[in-house]
């Protein structure tokens, strides 16, 4: 398997190579033909400066043409050649000896163009570049004037810098396969350093150790502070699931531990009917408390699995009538009750109203009244559960949500401490939030809000 620093080193060093050989090629390139264009002026120029001296004795006939100024513009590599109107050669200079200039500028027919031109031609093996420029006079053509020029220093300059090039490429080649491995060993030191940290948690399973962040604001940075903000979150859900586990363990031993004894008893005693039904009815409290329990753990672990609610139209006016007649206690009393309808399970709404009034009974004091009210306002249906004179403290009041948080009683009475986290589920499945306002002399008030629906009809009049 290919590591991430190689691959990033080879990707490095095949970029640079592509990018310095296009750059090779463009410059090659460029100056191959800037150097062929040099010659080809170079070579027009030698031509008009024959053309120059030919003018001089413009009424001689071509023959008998003198070339000795033609060879003064000659130099070695550097080929002369006049042609007469006929295409036969008339002069050229004495660097050719016997040799001829290829005459290419006749056409199929044996006459010469209408105007001036280029060639590239093999004399004996070597490469000539050819200029021929045409001799007229009075809109006649009377001959042409060749001149032409071995490229076998062009191509040897060239061949010389396509070496060099390739050295060249050679040369970056080796310095980039350093370059880029130490560039990405550089640039990939925090994430070694991020791996060796999760590896070595993920061996002492100890979620407590984070990872350095540096302080380069970069991408890398982002990934330290991002994996330690993981790490967060990991270790608060790891500790809560701990605290979760011991508070289910502890939750079940107490009733669990009891019934057990109330059977020892029941073994022991149970000849002795008074005796006998007092055990009963203790076994029956401690079995419903277990049950309420996993029912409220069931609950709770299908909001964790992100479980719906089937929600249809209702008057929640009605569900809370049934709860305060079905529950009767005389501190409890309602102080308004309109009629709203919502969307809601009449079940998981009767239980938010069970749980806030049990609540309010065991955390305010025993001759306290707790007051409730329903409110229809701005298209909501406003519940509040308040019991004046019985605050929570300051410090507990962020707490209540939480799952197995008990604040102490006044009623002694046992608690699984799901309640309010359940009631949160369901409001908050309703589409509604919940809240809760405590505070020393005006006692506590918890109140929550669900999003109202076309109103139907109602079983209770509103008085």
């Amino acid at each position: 398997m290919m590591s991430l620093r190689l691959r990033l080193t080879l990707w490095y060093l095949i970029l640079t190579v592509l990018g310095l050989s296009a750059l090779l090629l463009v410059s090659y390139y460029v100056l191959s033909q800037s150097l062929q264009q040099e010659i080809d002026f170079t070579l027009k120029e030698r031509a008009n400066h024959v053309i120059d001296a030919l003018s001089i004795t413009p009424n001689r006939p071509i023959p008998g043409i003198s070339l000795e100024a033609t060879d003064e513009l000659s130099a070695p590599g550097v080929y002369l050649q006049i042609l007469n109107g006929e295409g036969a050669v008339v002069a050229h200079s004495f660097n050719l000896g016997r040799q001829q200039l290829p005459i290419t500028i006749l056409t199929a027919e044996g006459e010469f163009p209408s105007s001036d031109s280029y060639a590239t031609l093999y004399i004996e093996g070597q490469p000539v570049r050819l200029y021929n420029e045409l001799l007229i006079r009075e809109g006649v053509v009377i001959g042409t004037v060749q001149v032409g020029q071995s490229l076998i220093g062009l191509y040897a300059t060239l061949h010389q810098l396509s070496i060099i090039y390739l050295v060249a490429v050679a040369a970056v080649l080796l310095f980039g396969l350093f370059t880029g491995w130490f560039v990405a060993r550089l640039g990939l030191k925090p994430v070694v350093s991020l791996t060796r940290t999760a590896q070595e948690i993920a061996r002492a399973e100890d979620l407590a150790n984070r990872v350095h962040v540096p302080k380069t604001r970069d991408e890398i940075a982002i990934l330290a502070t991002t994996f330690n903000q993981m790490l967060d979150r990991l270790q608060s859900v790891f500790e809560g699931q701990q605290r979760f586990l011991a508070e289910i363990a502890h939750e079940l031993r107490t009733p669990l531990s009891s019934m057990l004894g109330n059977v020892d008893l029941i073994v022991r005693y149970g000849d002795d009917p008074q005796r006998r039904a007092e055990t009963i009815q203790a076994l029956q409290r401690s079995g419903r408390h277990v049950a309420r329990l996993i029912d409220d753990l069931l609950l709770l672990a299908q909001s964790e699995a992100g479980w719906h609610l089937q929600l249809r139209p209702l008057a929640i006016d009605d569900i809370l009538m049934e709860v305060y007649e079905a529950h009767f206690d005389p501190r409890v009393r309602i102080q308004a009750c309109d009629l709203v309808s919502v969307r809601g399970d009449p079940d998981r709404l009767r239980q938010v109203f069970i749980n806030l009034i049990d609540n309010a009974k065991k955390y305010s004091m025993p001759d306290s009244p707790i007051v409730l009210l329903l409110r229809r306002e701005n298209g909501r249906a406003w519940v509040q559960v308040e019991t004046p004179g019985s605050s929570i403290p300051p410090e507990f009041v962020s707490k209540v949500f939480e799952p197995f948080f008990r604040a102490p009683n006044h009623a002694g009475q046992p608690s699984t401490g799901l309640g309010l986290t359940i009631v949160r589920w369901i409001v908050q499945e309703h589409g509604g939030e919940i809240s809760v306002e405590s505070s020393e002399g005006r006692g506590t008030v918890v109140k929550f809000w669900l999003p109202e629906h076309v109103p139907v009809a109602s079983k209770h009049s509103p008085n």
